[in-house]
C-alpha cells in the first residue's frame, strides 16, 4: 500500500484538465459564499460533489496533508487543491481567489456594521447562522470519518479528538501531540501487514 503522500500524487490529473479560469472562478465563488470555520465542507461539497474535479479519497488525502500544516483549512485546501489540479500556477490562483472575495466583502461589510451593530434582530441573525456553520462542521467531519475509515480503530481515534477536545475541552496541540503519533503507528502497523 502507498504512502498517503504517494497515493496524493498517484491520484493526480492531468493538469490541463481543469482551466486556471475555472479553478479562479470556483475558489473565488467559494471564497465569496462560504461562511464560518466550514469552509472544508463548502469546499468537498463544490470541488468533490459538485464539479468533480477530484474523488473523495483525494480529497481526503489532500485534507489529511493540509490538517499536518498550519494555518487556516480552508487556504490550505485551496493551495493543495489548485497544485493538483493545475501545479505551481494552480497553487498561487485558487488561494488568491479563495481570499478575495472575502476581503473586500469585509471591508464593505466592516463600514456596514459600524453603523447598525446596535440592532438586536442582527445579533440573532449572526446566532443563527453559527448553529448552522457548526452543524455543517460537524455533517463534514462524520462524512470525512464514514469515507477515510478503513477500520474501527481510525474511528476510534477521531471519537477520541472529538471526546477530549470538543466534549472535554482539552487543548488540541497536546492531544494531537499524543494521537497523532498513536494514529501514524496504527497505519504504519497496518500497511505493513498489508504488504507482508
Amino acid at each position: 500500500m502507498n504512502s498517503p503522500s504517494e497515493r496524493y500524487e498517484d491520484a493526480a490529473p492531468p493538469l490541463a484538465e481543469v482551466s486556471l479560469a475555472a479553478l479562479f472562478g470556483a475558489f473565488l465563488r467559494l471564497g465569496s459564499t462560504s461562511f464560518g470555520g466550514s469552509s472544508a465542507g463548502w469546499i468537498y461539497r463544490d470541488i468533490v460533489q459538485r464539479r468533480a474535479w477530484i474523488s473523495d479519497q483525494e480529497f481526503l488525502v489532500i485534507m489529511a496533508v493540509g490538517q499536518s500544516l498550519p494555518g487556516a483549512n480552508g487556504v490550505k485546501l485551496s493551495v493543495l487543491i489548485g497544485r493538483h489540479l493545475r501545479g505551481g500556477i494552480g497553487a498561487l490562483a485558487a488561494p488568491l481567489a479563495f481570499l478575495s472575495g472575502p476581503f473586500a466583502i469585509i471591508l464593505a461589510v466592516g463600514a456596514v456594521y459600524s453603523r447598525v451593530a446596535h440592532y438586536g434582530a442582527l445579533h440573532a441573525a449572526l446566532d443563527g447562522v453559527a448553529a448552522a456553520v457548526v452543524g455543517l462542521t460537524l455533517s463534514t467531519g462524520i462524512s470525512a470519518v464514514a469515507r477515510g475509515a478503513g477500520d474501527w480503530i481510525s474511528v476510534g481515534i477521531s471519537v477520541i479528538t472529538v471526546l477530549c477536545v470538543g466534549i472535554l475541552g482539552w487543548p488540541m496541540l497536546p492531544v494531537i501531540l499524543v494521537l497523532a503519533p498513536i494514529s501514524i503507528g496504527m497505519a504504519l502497523l497496518r500497511s505493513g501487514a498489508a504488504r507482508g
